[in-house]
C-alpha cells in the first residue's frame, strides 16, 4: 500500500511542476513583448483579453494598429475595424 502512495505523490509534485512551469513560460513571453515594443519608436500597443479563434481560449492580445490586434501566443491577427 505504501508504494501507491509514493507513486501518487510523485505523480502529484511532476504535474504540479509542469503547470508551474507552463505559467512562467507565459509570463516570459509578456516581458519579452514588453521590451520589444519600448525598443522601437512605433505604435504603442495596449494588451487586450479576446478569444483568439486558433487557440480557442481566451488569450492576450497586443494592438499593433488603431483596432487591429495580434494573438501573442500564435500570431494571428483580430480586426476589429
Amino acid at each position: 500500500m505504501s508504494w501507491i502512495s509514493y507513486i501518487t505523490g510523485g505523480m502529484t509534485v511532476i504535474l504540479a511542476y509542469a503547470f508551474y512551469t507552463v505559467g512562467m513560460e507565459d509570463e516570459e513571453e509578456e516581458l519579452v513583448l514588453v521590451g520589444n515594443n519600448q525598443d522601437n519608436n512605433e505604435f504603442n500597443g495596449r494588451y487586450v483579453t479576446l478569444s483568439c479563434q486558433t487557440c480557442r481560449k481566451l488569450k492576450k492580445h497586443r494592438e499593433v494598429e488603431t483596432n487591429l490586434y495580434q494573438c501573442t501566443k500564435c500570431k494571428r491577427h483580430v480586426d476589429l475595424r
